[in-house]
């Protein structure tokens, strides 16, 4: 009790420490002082005049420096001082040793670095002294972390301090180790820590026969409270330290105790445990239901749990949330009845702190009501809608953000019929000036929309966009396309209503939105005609947004031709209005708009032949190669034979509408999250299996747009519109790894733990795909299961890098023991320096960890990824292991050196005959055409960064040179860097390249040469 004291201290405001230690003094003489039988007692007086009188000078100093140079100078020159004094620390007496460490404690809570006196606050640990010993804890706790070399040094004091006899020194040890945990003290103390909790369990005299016996189970409560707090400390950082059979019948004797506050603390235990292994607990319910019993229904509890005439909110709150991992018991009555209880009795006090404490305990019966869904008592659902309905209109804020997060899940699980009632209300909250409820409003809005209310609110969901916060209107233009998709029952409101979306918010349009829009026209023929008048209607004013011009674009390219006979409507019509957009579009949109120019040249040579090949003589030396090789092979296009611009100019067939549609539905997956999916955790526990979800009202039944048409090809077809990976095509949705398996993958050398193929096809796309980024901003996916997904981000600069890898908890139960290597492959040791920032080791479903790292290029590798990560978790007692690949490549640490022709061959000559060139011939995984030459150019050879050599290629052949950077210093002092160079021949007819790479150092012509084999094989 008295290092908890102790521990306060870092959460007080500093200028009140000194209050701290009085208060501890005081707290000493009432639970040390006499814990052990003969103890010497001490007045108050005498004990506060024990502190060190120095201690007090040195605060006041600190608190009276006028400036941060005064306080700096102050605090140097009291660590001069200490450090000479710990230089002879043989001459110095216990009580210099306390007041020393006190003022090196406190210095390090003002944000100082202490780097030396470890080893005499350790020496306190083993003091005999409750001052010294607490002193040397609070230094302990303050200074040292999990996996410090200095922990060895301290195991075997707190472990004597755990067996001992004295019930401060098993306090304050207990204390320290569940504020520092970490593997080596889980290892070393969990068992020690459990016999504690037996001990506690046993009939016979604890401590000492010399106290009574009123003081005896209070010594035991105290120390059953601590130890099983720290017993779930261990667990989290080592799950391996408590075999969970034991402890369901211990836990279970441990819920009768009569001291609420040991209760509190095995619920608190129970709750980690059950969060990882439902299973093993579920015998333990009877007991729960029992507590609140007593809780609810008897209202017994002693004066010390009573807040605000409220039996222990807190245990009534956790045993609510554990009985929200298992299903509804058989003898439900008394469950019931509790349940009714606290959904009628419960009411809106004057006192804040009691109103919060009551609707803790209601908003977790709700939540457990809710889950239990079917099963549930009837009245008691009626009851929940009806106070949900309640709550979303009142004005606390809180209440409304928890009312309305309850209700979007009650919707979920049990059918929106009920919910459509309070459908104004829910509107309304979408104006509320607290934008996290106005985000919970919108997540309400999407899931209680069905074919009867769908156009009503997507109307509604329009008038509201407007005036949206910016912080918003993404999420809000996501879920219009989906719902106005979804429940649409006439193709032109669909299609009026998209346009009208991208006409108010056009910025925030993503698009993936467009995107679909423009599959979904393409993809029903009798909206052709309809979609192309609308088109150019919307494009004729000039002031039309970017992405607007991009679908019409797009869609007069292809379905132009049924408006061209109307009255100004024409092809020169289409040309007219679109070329107006042409100066002030982006570049990708000016990519498009030329490509459609092509389709219109072709459709309408009499009417726009003069005016677009104007067009293209202008772009085709615009400084934009995209723009200008477009240019340029339109420009040719009609010298090239007849069935070859066919084929090129034909019209889009129909897409594939399923892979299409889950990268849409992703994105309102991604800004659920991102709009407060955390704000209960216990919630995302209680999904069901989807066999077991009520359905809303016609949620499930496909409109005329969402029912998929199949492809009119089954092979790959090129699209010329899209700015994206021809590899997209028939590429898997980006949902759809994993599925409904749990499932491992693996993009490394390691084996994985249940691994499926499925997913193992996807890794190396997703490898290869994030290697081709270089948005430093930009996330990429490395695999994504339905327990996890990982993404990466990375910056890139000279011979340095940082990566992000983000872990994200996709399942239903917590993520335990998370732990992530990176290490160098045996054949690169040594290339590349890591250094890296561990992620949290647990993951509540929903949230978010990130690993950090380092890079920094040492000395060239042969490797194409030379970077292997290691990540293991377990998840409801299940462990599994994902062996990956980062995207990290020699040409990573590139810097592109662009030349011209006869340099290139000079230097290329230069390197001929010697040892350091790397060659192969491989077959392609992709057919080798002309359009795959293109992507090379454009978009692998920047990502690599290399230099092309201007007047060496041709469309059979890519050369670029490099210099390969390192952090190493050479002779010179400055970094070393190794030139590269690389010539890419195709083989159309045999589908095989060969590479041929060299350097003035073979492992960086080899590390090229395998990177290209690995991306293009």
């Amino acid at each position: 009790v008295g290092f908890s004291i102790v521990l306060g201290a870092t959460k007080m405001n500093l200028a009140n420490l000194t209050a701290g230690i009085e208060s501890l003094t005081k707290q000493a003489q009432e639970f040390a002082i006499g814990a052990t039988a003969g103890a010497p007692h001490m007045d108050l007086n005498s004990l506060i005049s024990s502190q060190p009188r120095g201690l007090y000078n040195f605060i006041s100093d600190i608190r009276n420096a006028k400036s941060k140079e005064d306080e700096r100078s102050r605090v140097d020159k009291e660590l001069a001082n200490i450090r000479q004094k710990f230089a002879n620390s043989s001459s110095l007496s216990s009580r210099d040793k306390k007041k020393y460490v006190w003022k090196m404690c406190y210095m390090y809570m003002l944000g100082y670095d202490i780097d030396f006196g470890h080893l005499e606050f350790i020496s306190l640990l083993s003091s005999t002294k409750f001052q010294e010993k607490s002193v040397g804890y609070m230094a302990f706790s303050l200074m040292l972390r999990p996996g410090d070399e200095l922990m060895t040094l301290v195991v075997n004091s707190m472990r004597n301090d755990l067996i001992g006899q004295l019930i401060w020194g098993q306090t304050l040890a207990l204390a320290a180790v569940s504020n520092i945990g970490g593997n080596d003290l889980a290892e070393a103390l969990a068992g020690d820590v459990q016999r504690l909790i037996l001990g506690t369990m046993e009939t016979k005299a604890y401590n000492n026969v010399a106290v009574s016996a009123e003081e005896e189970i209070r010594n035991k409560s105290l120390i059953c409270k601590k130890a099983c707090l720290c017993l779930l400390r261990f667990y989290r950082t080592n799950p391996d330290c408590l075999v969970l059979e034991d402890w369901m019948k211990r836990l279970g004797k441990l819920l009768e105790d009569r001291d609420l506050g040991v209760v509190t603390s095995v619920m608190s235990l129970m709750l980690g445990l059950v969060s990882s292994n439902p299973p093993y607990f579920e015998p333990l319910v009877p007991y729960v239901i029992s507590i609140l019993n007593r809780l609810v229904i008897s209202r017994s509890c002693s004066a010390d749990y009573l807040y605000y005439r409220t039996p222990s909110p807190w245990l009534q709150v956790k045993c609510l949330r554990l009985l929200q991992y298992y299903k509804m018991p058989n003898d439900n009555e008394l469950l019931n009845e509790i349940l009714g209880n606290i959904l009628i009795r419960t009411e809106v006090s004057e006192s804040l702190n009691k109103s919060n404490a009551d609707h803790s305990i209601l908003f977790e019966a709700i939540n457990l009501v809710i889950f239990y869904g079917a099963d549930a008592a009837s009245y008691l659902k009626d009851q929940v809608c009806s106070l949900l309905g309640r709550f979303i209109a009142v004005k606390d804020p809180n209440i409304r953000y928890l009312g309305l997060d309850a209700m979007t899940r009650m919707a979920k699980l049990d059918g929106s019929e009920a919910v459509q009632m309070h459908q104004s209300t829910v509107l309304e909250s979408l104006k509320d000036t607290d934008i996290s409820v106005r985000k919970r409003a919108l997540n309400l809005v999407y899931v209680l929309t069905d074919r009867s209310n769908a156009q009503v609110i997507v109307a509604d969901l329009l008038a509201h966009l407007p005036e949206a916060d910016s912080a918003m209107k993404e999420d809000i233009v996501v879920k219009i396309a989906i719902l106005a998709e979804k429940f649409a029952t006439d193709l032109r409101w669909y299609v009026n209503t998209m346009v009208q979306v991208i006409l108010v918010a056009g910025d925030f349009v993503a698009e993936a939105v467009w995107y679909r829009v423009v599959q979904i026209v393409i993809n029903n023929a009798s909206i052709h005609e309809y979609a192309a008048e609308k088109m150019l209607l919307t494009v004729e004013s000039k002031y039309a947004h970017d992405n607007i011009v991009a679908v019409a674009a797009y869609l007069l390219g292809e379905i132009g031709v049924n408006i061209c006979e109307h009255t100004g409507m024409s092809g020169y019509d289409q040309f007219v209005a679109l070329h107006q957009h042409m100066p002030t579009a982006s570049l990708k949109v000016q990519a498009i708009l030329l490509t459609t120019y092509m389709k219109l040249l072709n459709l309408y040579p009499d009417q726009v032949s003069e005016q677009i090949n104007e067009v293209f003589a202008k772009y085709s030396t615009s400084c934009y190669l995209e723009l200008q090789q477009r240019a340029c092979e339109y420009k040719a296009l009609p010298s090239i034979a007849a069935d070859t611009m066919e084929a090129v100019l034909n019209p889009m067939p129909p897409f594939e509408m399923e892979g299409r549609e889950s990268s849409l539905l992703s994105l309102a997956a991604g800004s659920s999250h991102n709009s407060g999916a955390n704000a209960d955790k216990v919630a995302s526990n209680t999904e069901r299996p989807e066999g077991e979800k009520a359905g809303r009202n016609n949620a499930n039944e496909a409109s005329p747009v969402m029912k998929p048409k199949p492809a009119a090809a089954k092979e790959a077809v090129v699209d010329l519109l899209s700015m994206d990976d021809d590899s997209s095509v028939n590429s898997s949705p980006p949902g759809s790894a994993g599925g409904n398996r749990h499932r491992t993958a693996s993009g490394g050398s390691a084996s994985a733990a249940g691994l499926s193929g499925e997913v193992l096809a996807e890794v190396p796309k997703w490898l290869r795909n994030a290697t081709l980024v270089r948005v430093p901003t930009a996330k990429s996916v490395l695999l994504k299961t339905d327990l996890l997904t990982i993404t990466v981000s990375a910056d890139f600069r000279a011979h340095q890098a940082r990566m992000a890898v983000f872990f994200e908890n996709t399942s239903r139960f917590d993520i335990q023991n998370l732990k992530v290597t990176v290490t160098t492959v045996a054949t690169s040791a040594g290339g590349i320096n890591v250094k890296q920032q561990d992620p949290s080791v647990r993951i509540s479903p929903g949230e978010e960890t990130k690993l950090q790292l380092a890079l920094e290029s040492a000395r060239p590798f042969p490797d194409a990824y030379p970077l292997e990560m290691e990540v293991h978790f377990t998840i409801s007692g299940s462990a599994y292991s994902y062996p990956l690949l980062l995207p990290v490549t020699a040409a990573s640490f590139f810097e592109a050196l662009p030349c011209d022709k006869a340099t290139y061959m000079a230097r290329w000559k230069s390197l001929d005959g010697t040892d350091a060139e790397a060659q192969q011939v491989f077959a392609c995984g992709r057919p080798v055409d002309a359009a795959l030459m293109t992507q090379l150019r454009n978009v692998l050879v920047p990502a690599m960064k290399l230099g092309l050599a201007e007047g060496l290629d041709n469309e059979r052949t890519i050369t670029g040179t490099a210099s390969f950077l390192t952090g190493t210093a050479g002779p010179d002092g400055k970094p070393i860097s190794v030139g590269v160079m690389m010539r890419l021949e195709a083989d159309p007819a045999q589908g095989k390249f060969r590479i041929t790479a060299r350097a003035k150092n073979a492992l960086v012509a080899q590390g090229l040469k395998n990177f290209l084999v690995h991306q293009l094989s």
